[in-house]
């Protein structure tokens, strides 16, 4: 009987210790699907170009986050913004039936995303972003798009990619959007970002360039000479409020 015992109590040993590995596989993996997700999202947001696509084989591990029955936020955020790169591949592609498919793909994650992780502004964004792309209105979505502000009003990344959507549709927004919209292009061009001002101001910032530029009279001055400048080179001459108006020379 006492052999019998010991040999009951060496197998649930066994067993025990089986059972851990298995849960320590598992949580393992879970880790790095998360990983990888999340520095895929941090490459994309980075802007890398991918010389080589890593995306092409993000299948299982977007299938992984979205189908856990216990949600990672790490993960639905990573699998949200490959999603949306995945679309705009498509669509700079110009295959129309791939990037329809991977919309209604990158609908379902993003939802799924924000019931694990609603704090999370660029969600928001993506949300209204691929509302838009699916041919809805504009209108029926400011909430996501207000949403995406008020969670994530000064994340320079997140600003960069919405600022040139909100204002493009700028004389359409009601008057909380337009003054969250003009106060993030105030941001992009105070944090140094003239470069990318430049882009936004000479693309859909440019019809209502006279509703945002004299909001720019609290960033530094020197930022603002630099942003002067940089129009100048580009032949743009505009009012920035206390940079004198001077002769246009592309050169100075």
């Amino acid at each position: 009987m006492a052999a019998l015992r010991a040999n009951i109590a060496r197998l649930f040993l066994v067993l025990a210790a089986l059972a851990s590995a298995g849960w320590a596989v598992f949580f393992l993996s879970k880790s790095d699907n998360s990983i990888q997700l999340d520095n895929l999202a941090n490459r994309i947001m980075s802007g890398d170009g991918f010389r080589q696509n890593p995306l092409l084989g993000s299948d299982q591990l977007l299938a992984a986050a979205e189908n856990r029955a216990l949600c990672n936020p790490l993960e639905m955020r990573g699998a949200a913004i490959v999603r949306l790169r995945l679309v705009e591949d498509a669509i700079n592609a110009s295959d129309t039936h791939l990037a329809d498919q991977r919309l209604a793909s990158l609908r379902a994650s993003v939802d799924r995303a924000l019931g694990c992780v609603p704090t999370e502004g660029f969600l928001w964004f993506i949300r209204y972003w691929s509302a838009t792309h699916a041919g809805d209105s504009a209108s029926d979505h400011f909430q996501e798009l207000r949403m995406s502000y008020i969670m994530a009003p000064f994340e320079g990344w997140v600003a960069l990619r919405r600022s040139r959507y909100a204002l493009a549709i700028y004389d359409d927004l009601p008057d909380d959007l337009k003054e969250m919209a003009r106060n993030e292009f105030v941001a992009i061009v105070a944090s140094g970002f003239v470069g990318d001002a430049v882009k936004i101001l000479r693309g859909p910032g440019w019809p209502i360039r006279d509703q945002l530029l004299p909001h720019l009279d609290k960033v530094r001055l020197k930022i603002r000479l630099q942003l002067d400048k940089a129009l100048r080179a580009q032949e743009l001459i505009v009012d920035i409020p206390g940079v004198e108006a001077r002769e246009f020379r592309p050169w100075q």
